[in-house]
């Protein structure tokens, strides 16, 4: 019984905690930092940007390539589905009304991602 009952709060605190952040992410984003783990390089370059709608769609562009598609967040996932293309899952470090950083696997390789709120 112990057991049902912890589990049981681990869910409602997850689903308030995903709550929470579906209300942080809606805005506009720019990155303030894209570091690879392995080199400690910064790809951010002033050239990453993310729109998060609160009907659940988003538009990106990094460099010169523009998306949009839909989101989602679950379990402190960040799920983006390009429009025509397969889901990316990122995992959500921080969310906050200004500071969004997660943490994403591009080629095998361990990236952070930080964007402030225009």
């Amino acid at each position: 019984m112990k057991k049902c009952i912890s589990l049981l709060c681990i869910v409602l605190f997850m689903s308030c905690n995903d709550a929470e952040h579906s209300k942080n992410i809606i805005g506009d984003w720019e990155c303030a930092s894209w570091i690879n783990i392995a080199t400690g390089e910064d790809n951010c370059n002033n050239n990453v940007t993310f729109n998060f709608n609160d009907d659940q769609t988003y538009t990106s562009k990094i460099q010169s390539s523009n998306v949009e598609g839909n989101y989602k967040i679950t379990n402190g996932l960040l799920y983006c589905t390009p429009t025509g293309k397969m889901e990316i899952a990122v995992e959500i470090n921080k969310l906050t009304s200004d500071t969004l950083a997660f943490t994403m696997s591009r080629s095998g390789n361990k990236e952070v991602m930080t964007l402030v709120k225009k």
